[in-house]
């Protein structure tokens, strides 16, 4: 093989799912453990983000201009 020759690519494997069996159950989310939940109410009435809800402070700085506006901002 010279440095010329490439060799013919290969078509990419790819994996298939396992099929489900009728036997398989779906997995439910058990409660959180009550030391997990002790510490989602302090973070709460801290005013924290929680995990699995949305963070307003971000959705407002995420949702606001790109430059400033308003008196100070203008020449």
């Amino acid at each position: 093989m010279t440095a010329l020759d490439t060799p013919a690519p290969r078509p990419a494997r790819r994996r298939r799912p396992a099929p489900h069996t009728a036997g398989e159950s779906v997995q439910h989310r058990q409660s959180d453990p009550p030391i997990y939940r002790a510490l989602l109410v302090r973070w709460a009435d801290d005013g924290r983000t929680l995990p699995g809800y949305r963070d307003p402070e971000w959705s407002r700085v995420a949702t606001s201009p790109i430059w400033p506006a308003g008196p100070l901002f203008e020449n």
